[in-house]
């Protein structure tokens, strides 16, 4: 992906404003402080056209974003700083990105393009960990649409990585991640107690349970997704007490009991860690470990 865009960023100038894009592909950005003259000097530079794109808010922790679209992208975020909602009213930059044109020939003048972008970014940042305080819908694509929003969608993903806002990216499609406030509700909605909620550790229908997604193994090649038992995890596992919970491709909530059947060994649990793998297929699930095999299938939520 190095040599398909390349990137070249800009030290941050007088106005405090960082200038980014791909050599080699489309994409533009421009990172600026929350003052009034920092988007004139921008304006000063796009001119009287208008410029779309989509644009990311983020306060003063870091980790708290959000994440819009707009045709004119000047007009909104200036709205942003002089009428700021009270969801983001903190935030102190943004990151604009576009392709640098104007709306006459940008293909961020399709608003299917962008909000099928802001909906996509949304999910990127929340599985980096970000709290992103906005909401997309999705779009409905024609074969040009699809094969445009494509092509972005690897850029972007290359481009948030050099510029350090991202570090994970998303699964294959149907195995994304389905984040923790979208868990909880699913879980309520099927009937499932909520004893004691946790990030990682929640405590459901009275037992402990671990959320897992899973790391891609081979790297950037999500076949198999590792999961890793150490610590409580492992002494639940040798117990066979509680579940995994897997938010992937359709949610797994598997008993440790069955997970036991492929770690038969005793001995395995003097180990440091016990990694195992699950692999998504057509027809079923499979958890490994070592030689041994099961299909998980039937303990998946969604059908």
């Amino acid at each position: 992906m190095e040599d398909k865009f390349g990137y070249h960023e800009d030290p941050i100038n007088g106005d405090g404003i960082i200038r980014a894009r791909t050599i080699k592909g489309h994409l533009r950005s421009w990172e600026i402080p929350k003052t009034l003259r920092a988007l004139e000097v921008l304006k000063k530079e796009w001119g009287s056209l208008e410029y779309p794109g989509v644009y990311i808010l983020i306060d003063a922790t870091g980790k708290k974003i959000y994440i819009g679209e707009a045709k004119d992208i000047h007009n909104r975020i200036k709205n942003h700083m002089t009428s700021p909602e009270d969801k983001i009213k903190g935030w102190k930059r943004a990151v604009i990105i576009n392709d640098g044109r104007s709306a006459t020939q940008s293909d961020f003048n399709d608003s299917v393009i962008r909000k099928s972008l802001e909906l996509y970014l949304i999910s990127l940042f929340k599985t980096n960990r970000y709290t992103v305080v906005a909401q997309g819908e999705p779009q409905k694509h024609n074969p040009q649409q699809k094969s445009v929003f494509q092509g972005l969608k690897e850029e972007f993903d290359y481009f948030l990585m050099k510029k350090n806002l991202i570090t994970k990216l998303l699964g294959k499609l149907g195995q994304e991640e389905i984040h923790r406030d979208e868990l909880k509700k699913y879980l309520e909605k099927k009937g499932y107690r909520i004893d004691k909620w946790h990030a990682k550790e929640p405590i459901i229908n009275g037992k402990l349970s671990f959320i897992r997604p899973g790391s891609p193994k081979p790297k950037n090649n999500p076949k198999h997704w590792q999961i890793t038992f150490r610590d409580v995890f492992k002494d639940s596992l040798e117990k066979g007490d509680g579940y995994l919970l897997v938010p992937r491709d359709g949610i797994l909530f598997i008993p440790l009991k069955e997970i036991q059947k492929v770690v038969t060994d005793p001995s395995r649990y003097k180990q440091n860690t016990i990694d195992v793998y699950i692999n998504f297929k057509e027809d079923k699930i499979e958890l490994t470990y070592l030689d041994e095999m099961i299909d998980v299938a039937q303990f998946r939520m969604i059908k």
